[in-house]
C-alpha cells in the first residue's frame, strides 16, 4: 500500500480520480486545476497542472490513447500531457457539465445543463465532438430532460448511455431513466424508467459489461439493471455515513465504494453483498478508482493524500 500526496504547500480534497489508460498515471480533480502522478512511490507528490484562474475541476476523463485529459466544472478544458497546454472547449459558461470519450477516442460527449428553459421547460443540451477537431460538433440536440450525469460508453458498441429524469415537483422526487443512445446522431434507442429516487443523484457509474447502471445517493446505492423496468437492489451503509464514491472493478465482479466513515467497502455484484472493508488512515475517503488491467485501486481523501494498493480479488 503506498500513500501518495498533493503538491507541496496545498491541503486538497479529491473528489474524484482517474487513471490513465495505460495505469501508468493517475489524475485527481480537487477544488482547482488538475494534480497528477506520473510514477507511484510512498509519499511522491503530485504535480499541479493549472487550468487558469478560477477553474475548478470536478470531473476528468482521459482520452483512450492517454495523450489527452479533459478537466472541468462549468467550463471545459482540454489538457495535452505531452506538453501541458491547456484548451478550452468551445461551450458556454456555467452550464453544469457533463462528458465523457467514446471508446475508439474518435468523439467527445458533452452535456450542457441551459440556464434558462426549452419551450417552456427545463433542457439540456448534447454535443458529439471529433476529438481531433472540437471546435466543431458532429451533432448537436436538446432534450427536454435533465441529464444528471456523464455519459457512460457500453464496450465495443457505438452507443452511450445517459441517466436522465423529469423533475416531479409536486411529488418532491426525481424519475430518472437510462437511455441509451446512438453516437451517430445522439438519437434515442432505448429507455427505461428506474424507481423514483428523493433526491439529484450523485453519481452514477455503468457496469463493464453495459448492463448494470449503479447511483449513489447520500447512505444509498442503487443498482439498476439496463432494459429491465423496476429491476433494482438497494444497499444500505451500515455506517448510515453517505456515500462518497463508486467505482466497478474492470472484471465487474466488484463494486467498490467509499464513504464518510473513512472506509472503503467491496460489494459482490453478483449478491451485493459486503465482502470486504479497507480502512485507510488518510481522513475520510471521497473518491475511488480502479486501473484499467484492475492490478491497482485508488481512493483520494479530504487531507491530500491519495492511498494506491495492489487489488488482490
Amino acid at each position: 500500500m503506498l500513500v501518495l500526496k498533493a503538491p507541496a504547500g496545498f491541503r486538497l480534497r479529491f473528489d474524484e480520480l482517474a487513471f490513465a489508460p495505460g495505469g501508468d498515471a493517475l489524475a485527481a480533480a480537487p477544488s482547482w486545476g488538475v494534480t497528477l502522478w506520473t510514477s507511484f512511490a510512498d509519499g511522491a507528490r503530485a504535480e499541479a497542472v493549472p487550468l487558469g484562474d478560477g477553474v475548478a475541476s470536478q470531473r476528468l476523463a482521459f482520452a483512450p490513447d492517454g495523450r489527452t485529459l479533459f478537466a472541468g466544472s462549468d467550463l471545459l478544458l482540454a489538457v495535452d500531457l505531452a506538453s501541458r497546454v491547456v484548451r478550452r472547449v468551445p461551450l458556454d459558461r456555467w452550464h453544469r457539465l457533463g462528458f465523457g470519450v467514446s471508446p475508439d477516442g474518435a468523439r467527445l460527449i458533452v452535456s450542457e445543463r441551459l440556464g434558462g428553459t426549452v419551450g417552456g421547460a427545463e433542457g439540456t443540451r448534447l454535443t458529439c465532438r471529433p476529438t481531433d477537431d472540437l471546435d466543431r460538433p458532429t451533432w448537436q440536440l436538446i432534450t427536454q430532460a435533465d441529464v444528471l450525469l456523464p455519459p457512460a460508453f457500453p464496450p465495443g458498441s457505438h452507443q452511450f448511455v445517459q441517466l436522465e429524469s423529469t423533475h416531479e415537483l409536486m411529488a418532491e422526487r426525481w424519475s430518472p431513466r437510462v437511455v441509451v443512445r446512438t453516437l451517430d446522431t445522439g438519437a434515442v434507442l432505448t429507455e427505461t424508467d428506474l424507481l423514483p429516487v428523493p433526491d439529484y443523484p450523485d453519481q452514477a457509474a455503468l457496469s463493464p459489461d453495459g448492463l448494470t447502471l449503479v447511483v449513489r445517493l447520500r447512505d444509498r446505492i442503487y443498482a439498476n439493471l439496463i432494459g429491465v423496468a423496476g429491476a433494482v437492489e438497494v444497499i444500505a451503509n451500515p455506517s448510515r455515513k453517505h456515500f462518497t464514491g463508486i467505482a466497478f472493478h474492470p472484471s465487474g465482479r466488484y463494486l467498490a465504494a467509499t464513504s464518510n466513515d473513512k472506509t472503503v467497502k467491496l460489494y459482490d455484484t453478483t449478491s451485493w453483498e459486503l465482502t470486504r472493508t479497507f480502512t485507510w488512515d488518510i481522513g475520510r475517503v471521497r473518491s475511488v478508482a480502479f486501473s484499467p488491467d484492475g492490478t491497482l485501486a485508488a481512493a483520494g481523501s479530504d487531507t491530500g493524500k491519495v492511498v494506491v494498493w495492489d487489488v488482490d480479488l
